[in-house]
């Protein structure tokens, strides 16, 4: 929602864009200072492949799922979400990778799991009682 169209006040919008351009300005600044002659030799985009470009998209389609399930649900459901496919994508990792699980891993895994549920649970009926 828009807070004000007035002098000074941003949209939500022109805000994210604002942090955005602040975001690209040190991320520039730093590929430059640590890899400033690599670029100028060789260009910005050099060594990026097809599994690069595939990690890039991947997050730009994440960042935007993140924002549309802020905007249609809530703060808490999207941490849940990042919970859960935390513990999904590591489950998958032990078939795959052979990840070991810890007992860290496990009892996190129980909190998050026990968080998500009671979170699913209704509500309880409250009565109003007349004064």
């Amino acid at each position: 929602a828009v807070v004000s169209t007035q002098s000074g006040h941003y949209g939500r919008g022109m805000r994210n864009i604002h942090l955005a351009g602040y975001g690209v300005l040190v991320g520039l600044f730093g590929v430059y200072w640590n890899d400033g002659e690599t670029v100028s030799e060789k260009g910005f985009l050099h060594g990026y492949n097809g599994w690069v470009w595939w990690v890039v998209l991947m997050q730009a389609f994440g960042g935007l799922l993140v924002a549309v399930v802020v905007k249609y649900a809530d703060n808490i459901l999207k941490g849940f979400a990042t919970s859960l496919a935390i513990i999904v994508s590591c489950v998958f990792s032990v078939f795959i990778w052979g990840f070991v699980i810890t007992l860290q891993f496990a009892i996190g895994t129980a909190l998050v799991l026990g968080a998500v549920y009671m979170y699913s649970l209704p509500k309880p009926q409250t009565k109003i009682l007349p004064a």
